[in-house]
């Protein structure tokens, strides 16, 4: 992979799926892939419906290993994103690049995060977040704290933070210009092999050739072990 990025934190379950893809073409997901998607995650709409309890509370849990509350409107974005679906009644499309996210967000219950990496720059790191660090994560300018979240940061510059299990950064989200892009895919080695993450990463490196024109992708895996 061409961005750097390195672990700033001691050692722990953390195990991260990294993606980087190079010329996208961001744009609306067509309708026959709405229609996969909405096939894909009809569950979690079902009356009868009950997230997965050892991945809320393993992803939780992995949160509060640093000192996050992640609950309530901190709650994983793995976890806003069914709540969301359940109160729209339907998959709620944005682009092609965020809803390959939020399909495999939705599938596999896994918080992750999606980036521009013009926008972030090549050298990064995950770390937790500061006191009094904040960043917008919304165009309404509605801010999250940061202080004790497990983050991906700039590890130069401004050492700006940019993404969270929780919510992403408005400053490096993904926009109809954004031609690289990074996933980051946020699990515990007790939830996820990483037999299994290679196959999630597969699956997303197929989706963004497939469905946003991805025409170079490179992915690992990382831990904090």
């Amino acid at each position: 992979m061409k961005t750097s990025i390195f672990m700033s934190l001691s050692p722990g379950q953390l195990r991260l799926g990294l993606i980087e893809a190079e010329g996208l073409l961001v744009g609306p997901s067509s309708a026959d892939y709405i229609r996969q998607i909405q096939d894909d995650s009809r569950k979690v709409i079902a009356p009868d419906f009950v997230y997965p309890d050892h991945l809320k509370k393993g992803i939780r849990s992995l949160l509060k290993s640093y000192g996050f509350h992640a609950s309530g409107r901190n709650r994983p974005a793995s976890e806003f994103l069914v709540k969301d679906m359940q109160a729209r009644g339907a998959f709620n499309p944005i682009s092609n690049v965020v809803d390959i996210n939020n399909h495999l967000s939705l599938v596999y219950h896994l918080p992750i995060s999606i980036l521009d990496l013009d926008l972030t720059g090549k050298n990064l790191c995950i770390r937790t977040g500061s006191e009094d660090e904040r960043y917008v994560f919304n165009r309404e300018g509605q801010e999250l704290s940061l202080e004790n979240l497990l983050v991906i940061a700039r590890s130069d510059g401004d050492f700006a933070a940019l993404g969270s299990p929780v919510k992403d950064s408005h400053a490096t989200k993904i926009s109809a210009k954004t031609v690289r892009a990074l996933g980051v895919i946020y699990t515990v080695t007790t939830l996820t092999s990483e037999v299994e993450l290679m196959r999630i990463l597969e699956r997303f490196s197929e989706l963004l050739r497939v469905r946003a024109g991805a025409t170079s992708l490179e992915w690992k895996i990382v831990s904090s072990q």
